[in-house]
């Protein structure tokens, strides 16, 4: 009689502790959970804080702009390296974003944003003549590879014609 009471608190025993153990694995999960998405939602911040840095150095160097765009201004050595450093800082910010998109952390349609401004930032004569001799070997392989994927055979972005021949145009369509 001893032996089956003890056989029934075990069996007791037994059960109260599987249900901890679902507990907490069922808590774990939920925690994982919710640090990836403190990760994921800590990585488009750093994004989004990295892109309001870039924009304040093109607006600090506006002239980088106008080397982007007219190959026929010269540039000084010191205009070289400023153009290649923001090139690099521009470019650097794509990668943290493809490591991030390969990691599972962005999703498609934010690297798909990415792919634009890669495409955006290599659109001109200039700039992909800096990525093909100076650029290329400022990045990982795998990087370089997707960037060439990106630029290959597509044609210059539209975007800077556009910016050069703006003009405003008033509420009625006239200018």
């Amino acid at each position: 009689m001893k032996n089956m009471n003890w056989t029934k608190w075990a069996s007791i025993a037994e059960i109260i502790s599987s249900v901890a153990i679902l507990v907490t694995l069922l808590y774990l999960a939920i925690q994982t959970e919710q640090n990836t998405d403190a990760i994921n939602s800590q990585s488009r911040q750093s994004l989004a804080e990295g892109a309001v840095f870039e924009q304040t150095i093109w607006l600090q160097y506006p002239q980088l702009t106008s080397f982007i765009v007219d190959n026929s201004i010269e540039m000084t050595f010191e205009q070289k390296v400023q153009l290649d450093s923001m090139m690099i800082m521009s470019l650097s910010r794509r990668e943290f974003a493809f490591r991030q998109y390969q990691a599972g952390v962005l999703d498609e349609n934010v690297w798909s944003h990415e792919v634009e401004i890669i495409a955006l930032l290599l659109g001109t004569e200039r700039t992909r003549s800096w990525w093909n001799i100076l650029g290329k070997d400022t990045f990982d392989e795998d990087f370089t590879n997707t960037i060439d994927s990106i630029i290959q055979g597509r044609p210059y972005h539209p975007y800077w014609d556009a910016l050069v021949n703006w003009q405003y145009e008033n509420g009625d369509g006239g200018t």
